[in-house]
């Protein structure tokens, strides 16, 4: 059988902590490498946790480099640099945002690129608020909170525009 594996799973100046899922709950083996490493090198800190099968090494100057060296010559684990582990899957956003997008291409195909999603929401929220007004409801909140996103978005989609034409005539 040959070394376990060993991950690293955080890293600051002088601190590393490592995982060797292979020996997860395996007190001697870890006990061992306490023991081993000890002998090798002065450490502040030098604290294995069998129950989730880390190790945490804490010296002055210590480097990933110099503990897996050491590892590696008393026998202790070989390192990888990342366990195979699946894809996270999509956050949240990407999962909304995917089928906002497939709308937005629609609706310039539709309308030959005139109209994109924010203009089109844009024009909505202006339409809302007009309502709101013709309605006579012109003290109640949905009016003014209707312009509001609109210039909101025509502000943030008009700058973005003009950036995207600016850098577009310059050449960047």
């Amino acid at each position: 059988m040959g070394m376990p594996e060993a991950f690293l799973r955080h890293q600051s100046r002088g601190r590393l902590r490592l995982c060797v899922p292979a020996r997860r709950g395996d007190a001697p083996y870890f006990s061992a490498v306490v023991e081993a490493l000890a002998g090798r090198r002065p450490f502040d800190r030098l604290q294995a946790n069998p129950l989730t099968g880390s190790l945490l090494c804490e010296a002055e100057g210590l480097t990933l480099e110099e503990l897996v060296d050491l590892a590696r010559q008393q026998g202790l684990f070989a390192f990888k640099s990342f366990p195979e582990e699946p894809s996270p899957p999509a956050a949240t956003m990407e999962r909304i945002v995917r089928p906002v997008a497939a709308v937005d291409r629609s609706l310039r195909a539709l309308s030959g690129g005139r109209i994109d999603l924010p203009s089109g929401v844009f024009f909505g929220l202006v339409a809302a608020g007009l309502y709101q007004l013709l309605r006579g409801q012109a003290a109640a909140p949905p009016w003014y909170t209707a312009f509001w996103y609109a210039l909101g978005l025509f502000t943030i989609f008009a700058v973005d525009k003009a950036v995207l034409r600016e850098a577009a005539r310059r050449g960047d």
